[in-house]
């Protein structure tokens, strides 16, 4: 069984020195704000940085802003694959026969289940919804 969630994707800026991922951390805890998925430092994008993916994209502009911590955001499509049978191959099969390229993908698969973050362009996104549908 495939599900899957529009999402949005938070970009920000990370200092390469010890304890700042930690830092982060504490202060989103500490804030209360629940994150769905984070990874860093990611090369190759528009926005070069560290990506969180919150629960609640407005408690997480909220929390940037008391921080005065700069973001900058995109929309991405949260899949979940939790049938472990390849109907997420079969998806990306139709994604790509719908003509729609795949700009970005992060993916995990913990105990045969799948999880992929996929960033199309933003003229494909209501075609991508259809297709995921």
């Amino acid at each position: 069984m495939l599900q899957w969630m529009r999402v949005t994707d938070f970009v920000l800026r990370l200092s390469h020195r010890p304890g700042e991922l930690a830092r982060l951390c504490t202060q989103m805890r500490e804030a209360d704000v629940e994150i769905t998925g984070m990874w860093g430092p990611v090369l190759g994008r528009a926005s070069v940085g560290f990506h969180v993916i919150a629960q609640n994209p407005d408690q997480f502009r909220a929390f940037a802003c008391d921080a005065e911590m700069p973001i900058t955001e995109s929309t991405a499509f949260l899949i979940n694959d939790i049938s472990g049978g390849g109907s997420f191959v079969a998806r990306l099969d139709s994604i790509a026969g719908a003509g729609i390229n795949i700009e970005s993908i992060q993916s995990l698969t913990i105990d045969g289940s799948l999880s992929a973050v996929i960033w199309v362009n933003e003229s494909d996104e209501s075609r991508l919804i259809e297709v995921l549908s």
